[in-house]
């Protein structure tokens, strides 16, 4: 079996790494990487002359190559979609990390991978270190999954922990986890929940076997939440996450990624720092939480994980998908904790909130309509 690796950046090295290193105790002696797509060989500094020979930055070489059977994306590229495509279309099982990609082509990409008979696994799009994506392909061919719940971002979960833990602002946890390595220079995807969007799409296609569209998913950030609402949280009893959930009720899906307070007793509450939570229902397997890193190298694991799946012919089903409505948050009914913006005329505060609050303090809300009274909101479970 030869293998295309398509990236060669800090996950890219480290896959080559292990599958290489791997050879003859998990893998066979005769896998072998034949290409590595780069952008540009000087960058890449290693001096040994027969890994040199296989970098190459054209990716028409790959497709072109019929003795290549597997390709490897992780480039994170505005490209990846197209490669991925081609290399299904060209008859090469592939393997990717990709979320974006996934989550936005998910059942277009698995229907061309069994229209030419080869597989697509991507396991590393969603978790990092939970095997979730393996987890729900299984129970979904045995179970009616309704529910889907988590914390899927490692980012926003070590700032918000350290805020709690440290006693400190977000500015301040936003700082330690960018020094530590854990949020990007501009960490705008993560903060404003674009990238916990893409997964629990990913999630709920698999879940709930029908396609799921992108830009109907529900998001509010967490650049608002200030030391004193996390003390507020504290003193309640609760632990401000930013939760990404998905329901099933016969064929309308709602999926929003939000701050949540979570009771303190709750296991989503206790899940801290870079580790990701997710919890799914079903009517036969129960309840199901699986916890462990999201990222780093549990990224790499995922991917070679998939690998040796790959090689013992395991097979991911592109069933027929049904037709879902996204109902995202239209109605949210909850409870929420409101922060209210001062410079708002207190008038129109009122005017607003009595519209929408009814008896036993519970409110039926358009989540947009909240945000123009208020600088934060969290829903408490």
């Amino acid at each position: 079996m030869k293998l295309a690796l398509l990236g060669f950046g800090n996950i890219g090295s480290v896959v080559y790494d292990v599958i290489h290193n791997k050879r003859g105790s998990f893998f066979n002696n005769d896998i072998e990487f034949k290409h590595i797509l780069v952008k540009n060989k000087e960058e890449v500094k290693v001096e040994d002359r027969a890994f040199r020979d296989l970098l190459t930055t054209s990716f028409d070489t790959i497709i072109n190559d019929n003795e290549i059977d597997v390709v490897i994306e992780v480039m994170g590229a505005p490209i990846s979609y197209n490669c991925i495509k081609k290399s299904l279309q060209n008859k090469k099982h592939v393997i990717t990390a990709n979320k974006e990609v996934m989550a936005e082509h998910f059942t277009e990409l698995l229907n061309i991978a069994k229209e030419n008979n080869v597989k697509l696994l991507f396991e590393a799009s969603v978790g990092g270190g939970i095997p979730i994506i393996q987890a729900l392909l299984n129970a979904s061919t045995t179970n009616n999954i309704n529910r889907i719940e988590g914390i899927l971002n490692g980012t926003t979960n070590f700032i918000l922990t350290s805020m709690h833990n440290e006693k400190i602002s977000f500015e301040a946890a936003l700082k330690i986890a960018q020094e530590k390595g854990f949020a990007e220079a501009d960490p705008t995807s993560d903060l404003e929940g674009l990238d916990m969007v893409r997964k629990i799409t990913i999630l709920s296609q698999i879940a709930y076997q029908g396609e799921v569209d992108l830009k109907q998913v529900y998001s509010y950030g967490i650049k608002n939440i200030s030391k004193e609402i996390v003390d507020v949280a504290n003193l309640l009893g609760y632990k401000i996450k930013f939760i990404a959930s998905s329901s099933l009720t016969n064929n309308e899906v709602s999926i929003t990624v939000e701050p949540v307070m979570v009771k303190e007793t709750d296991i989503l509450a206790n899940v801290d720092y870079e580790y990701n939570v997710v919890r799914y229902y079903g009517d036969n397997c129960g309840v199901q939480t699986m916890v462990g890193k999201g990222a780093g190298p549990v990224t790499v694991n995922a991917i070679v994980n998939d690998l040796y799946l790959l090689l013992k012919n395991y097979e991911v089903e592109s069933n027929s998908f049904k037709s879902l409505e996204i109902v995202g948050n239209k109605n949210a009914y909850a409870k929420y904790l409101l922060y209210l913006n001062e410079k708002i005329d207190k008038k129109l505060i009122h005017k607003d909130l009595d519209e929408f609050v009814i008896t036993n303090d519970i409110s039926v809300v358009e989540l947009n309509e909240l945000k123009k009274v208020s600088k934060f909101y969290a829903k408490l479970i």
